[in-house]
């Protein structure tokens, strides 16, 4: 069922693509010859894909910002029907539109494909290259490479499998499964709309018959391994706001520092309460009972695991996430080792998390005469989990953790999305 249904949700139903593509291709007795015909084809429009990309990249399209929004969503549009979709119309919303698509091969099954077209925003004074330039460049230990906002995500992704489906027309082959398209111009902002779009009749009956759901995503590695991502995590972003004033014990408005001995700190507060939600190890939560309804992994997730693990390549794997080994901290090796199982496991499982995990964490204490006692401190803070709702995390608890007593503390929660 896709009702009640949510972005996370939705891609959730990717997890049947592992089985849809197996028997998919034991249905059609997919041989050599046709693979040979569609990578030749690829090989041939190669500079043309490339140029689709720019074109694409070079059309900005940031929500966040209002801006290029109905020109990138026509522009998408025509790449589809470009691409071979022979239905392309907008979902309109209380926002920026969605995009529903589909593409009858007269195949014996049905698969969904979930595209976004906005991008986040870009301050062309941190980029080597001017983000909607889309600029091919000469990088070291790489060779050319196309810079610009989207490359990444999601543009880079989303045109490398539009270029497939150009290739298997242009070979003159058949897909083997029919296409349900949806797209949402919102993701970037946390997907408001996006509920609208496939809740649509039409659109939920079209998702009803797909076996599955694909969202293209960068996942090929510097080595050139290929993986396909067959799940998604659910997320609920907060704000921790740690307010002297909501706490009537603290400082109303920003002192000087000289204050600090004699009134509470705010922001030492929320650095207590910050530590209680992990354990030493930065990502075990401390909150009892927080993921005691998540799902375990099945037997054959743990088959999957295993089998990745056969082809893992763990050097170009931590080079390319910039990880380290722990200069001999056998503890830190095996908590950074992105080929082990157990990492493997935690990625798919462990349901805490900052919105970015930062290379470099950094804490400034002055002298009395240098700083203030500030009187209210906030920081963005995300959950994620397999099944997020079967956390049961209620955003209106003050307190963290029971360790705690809930009127000892002065953080409050506040639900980003």
């Amino acid at each position: 069922m896709f009702s009640p249904i949510n972005r996370r949700r939705f891609l959730e139903r990717s997890i049947a693509s592992a089985a849809l593509l197996g028997s998919t291709r034991r249905a059609r007795g997919a041989d050599a010859s046709d693979l040979k015909a569609i990578q030749a084809e690829i090989e041939k429009h190669h500079d043309e894909s490339v140029h689709r990309l720019q074109d694409w990249i070079r059309q900005p399209s940031i929500a966040a910002e209002n801006r290029g929004m109905t020109e990138g969503c026509d522009h998408m549009m025509r790449l589809l029907r470009d691409a071979g979709f022979t239905s392309v119309t907008k979902a309109p919303t209380g926002g920026h539109p969605g995009v529903f698509a589909t593409l009858d091969a007269g195949a014996a099954r049905t698969f969904g494909i979930y595209f976004m077209y906005d991008v986040k925003q870009a301050d062309p004074a941190e980029w080597s290259s001017p983000p909607f330039s889309a600029a091919l460049v000469d990088k070291p230990g790489l060779g050319k490479v196309l810079i610009g906002r989207g490359a990444v995500n999601q543009k880079g992704p989303e045109a490398t499998w539009l270029a497939a489906l150009h290739a298997f027309r242009a070979a003159g082959r058949k897909l083997p499964v029919n296409l349900v398209f949806v797209a949402e111009g919102e993701e970037e902002i946390g997907s408001p709309h996006f509920p609208e779009v496939v809740r649509r009749p039409d659109i939920l009956a079209a998702l009803r018959k797909c076996s599955g759901v694909y969202m293209p995503m960068p996942m090929q590695a510097l080595d050139g391994t290929v993986t396909i991502n067959l799940g998604a995590k659910g997320v609920i972003e907060l704000e921790l706001v740690s307010s002297g004033e909501r706490w009537h014990r603290g400082p109303k408005q920003d002192l000087h520092s000289s204050n600090e001995a004699r009134v509470d700190s705010p922001a030492w507060h929320l650095v207590q309460a910050l530590a209680t939600l992990v354990g030493p190890d930065g990502h075990t939560p401390a909150i009892e009972g927080f993921a005691d309804q998540a799902r375990p992994l099945t037997t054959e997730e743990k088959a999957l695991i295993r089998e990745a693990m056969k082809v893992a390549r763990p050097c170009s794997a931590q080079a390319q996430n910039g990880l380290s080994s722990g200069s001999g901290d056998t503890s830190v090796a095996k908590r950074t080792s992105t080929n082990s199982a157990s990492s493997l496991s935690r990625l798919m499982t462990c349901p805490i998390r900052f919105r970015r995990t930062p290379s470099l964490a950094r804490t400034s204490l002055y002298s009395a005469s240098m700083s203030s006692v500030t009187s209210q401190v906030k920081v963005a803070f995300s959950i994620q989990s397999r099944r997020s709702e079967a956390l049961g995390f209620r955003t209106s608890r003050h307190n963290l953790n029971p360790a705690i007593p809930a009127a000892s503390t002065d953080v409050s929660i506040t639900p980003l999305r």
